[in-house]
């Protein structure tokens, strides 16, 4: 089957939605299932052509809010080059302008569309829109979007959940994501690099954070339990990755704490394989958020043997047996500092955990994709049998 992969977010832009809809058109390439095109907003100065799968970009803007961008959905010469390739399906990653391209799209092309509804986007939504009556018109917009899907896909059964909550009240097909990252530990000498960058000592257990510096990821959460740690005398250290609108806010916050000798703030990283790197060295990954539905950065630690900690019942814990594969607390600083501590109590414990987070968590994106395929290929049987 040959795809059209359409969103509002791909690389350079460093979010989830963007690292998905690279997964799926890599794994796609890399399994060799068909053809994909990608659809995005243009960026700035950004070639795109040492990617091995073509890519369309719509002419975009910058948004005041973050990196995102927004565009216009009538795009004629996409509409021939789609009929040139004989696209088969349209996935969009995105009920903004992505969708309303799809929509475009299918009327002329006369094929489905799969929507993947990723993040709890009215979070964002709430931020960069504050006046809300038009908040407001902007989320019917999005729900007319998404209902017009021929099947909406859900990362998780909690982000299916949160779409009911919301309005949506049709059916959903949970379809959990994938990761890039290779199985196993980055290179000892890329390690060693790390630890002497930030002076880690070997036998202190190194906490890590990877991810949109955003108080509503459980950045706060995260900084009142490190100080709970020191008032009990548990050495160790926390690294930070990522830059976001409360970067500031979470440095004066730890600066305030007396935390400084502890923790550490890379900002942002685009290099991947750096990116692994400090997954390797880490020994937990703190993800205390109700925001995030079928984490990325979850995966990322898994393929590098590092478990997790995430907030019991939230979307993130559906691939968490706890104690087994992976650690979850109550969404409380209290909470989560002692379960850090239990997790280094039994050093044994952790690392059969270690493992099983690998074995039982990681998942790369070929899997994903494949199994993809295989309901796209639903969907598309559906879809004409029902336009005879």
């Amino acid at each position: 089957m040959n795809i059209a992969l359409i969103t509002d977010a791909f690389p350079p832009m460093v979010d989830g939605v963007s690292r998905c809809a690279l997964g799926y058109a890599m794994g796609m390439h890399e399994g060799r299932f068909g053809d994909c095109l990608v659809v995005a907003p243009k960026q700035p100065r950004v070639d795109y052509s040492a990617y091995p799968f073509p890519i369309y970009g719509f002419s975009s803007f910058g948004l005041w809010y973050h990196d995102y961008r927004a565009g216009h959905p009538y795009m004629p010469k996409l509409i021939k080059r789609m009929r040139e390739m004989k696209i088969d399906l349209i996935h969009s990653h995105s009920p903004f302008t992505a969708m309303s391209i799809s929509r475009q799209l299918r009327r002329s092309l006369k094929v489905p569309v799969v929507f993947t509804q990723h993040t709890k986007w009215d979070y964002d939504l709430a931020r960069a829109m504050p006046v809300r009556p038009i908040a407001w018109i902007l989320e019917r917009y999005v729900y007319n979007n998404i209902k017009a899907a021929n099947e909406v896909w859900a990362v998780s059964d909690g982000t299916g959940k949160y779409l009911n909550e919301r309005g949506y009240k049709g059916d959903y097909f949970v379809m959990p994501n994938g990761t890039d990252f290779p199985s196993g530990l980055a290179d000892e000498s890329k390690l060693n690099e790390v630890s002497e960058k930030h002076s880690l000592p070997a036998d202190v257990p190194v906490l890590l954070f990877v991810g949109r510096m955003m108080m509503y990821k459980g950045i706060s959460l995260i900084i009142e339990a490190l100080e709970m740690l020191c008032a009990k005398k548990f050495d160790f250290r926390m690294i930070f990755v990522g830059d976001g609108n409360d970067l500031t806010a979470a440095k004066s916050m730890v600066k305030g704490k007396n935390l400084d000798d502890y923790v550490h703030f890379t900002g942002r990283i685009n290099d991947r394989e750096t990116i692994r790197t400090y997954y390797s060295r880490a020994d937990l990954f703190l993800l205390p958020s109700t925001y995030d539905n079928a984490p990325l950065v979850v995966q990322e630690a898994a393929a590098c043997e590092t478990p997790s900690i995430v907030i019991r019942g939230s979307s993130s814990a559906e691939v968490i047996e706890e104690g087994v594969n992976g650690y979850m607390s109550e969404q409380t600083s209290q909470s989560l500092a002692e379960t850090i501590l239990e997790v280094f109590h039994d050093k044994a414990k952790h690392k059969e955990v270690s493992k099983a987070a690998l074995e039982q968590v990681y998942t790369p994106w070929t899997k994903v994709v494949e199994r993809s395929m295989e309901r796209y290929g639903v969907v598309k049987e559906a879809f004409d049998k029902s336009a005879k």
